[in-house]
């Protein structure tokens, strides 16, 4: 008997990465709360691929920066 409700792997993984970037972007907000980062939020619970961009962005900014200073 086949559930309906049963979702894939790659469904699953969507829903996980998803979850894991508006966790990321909503701890952003809750420390910074700006303006930016409100309509950051509302994008990446809109859009699925949003939250985890931005933090893979802000990753990428963050090691580029650390390579620069040394």
């Amino acid at each position: 008997m086949d559930n309906a409700l049963a979702l894939d792997p790659f469904e699953v993984s969507v829903m996980l990465l998803w979850a894991t970037g508006v966790i990321y972007v909503c701890w952003r907000y809750v420390q910074c709360r700006s303006t930016y980062m409100l309509i950051v939020l509302v994008g990446s619970l809109c859009i699925p691929g949003l939250g985890i961009c931005y933090a893979a962005g802000q990753a990428i900014r963050k090691f580029t920066n650390r390579e620069s200073q040394v």
